[in-house]
């Protein structure tokens, strides 16, 4: 239940570094080259991200990320 309720301690810092760079406007190859990740990576965090904060897209989750100040455009 706190996850429910603290979304920002439920993602992990590596979440929350993809979830920046998705708001950014980098692909998930340009983020997968970035954080030296395989793009399956990149896509299982925002697969996991999007189940945390409720979401079902890209647009969706830097939305939500941005409007509970999870992260900064």
């Amino acid at each position: 239940m706190d996850r429910m309720r603290t979304p920002a301690e439920a993602l992990t810092r590596r979440e929350l570094e993809v979830l920046q760079l998705v708001g950014a406007g980098l692909s998930n190859l340009q983020i997968s080259t970035r954080l030296f990740l395989s793009q399956a990576t990149v896509k299982s965090h925002l697969v996991h991200i999007y189940a945390k904060l409720g979401v079902d897209s890209r647009t969706s989750a830097v939305a939500a990320a941005t409007a509970r100040r999870l992260i900064r455009r």
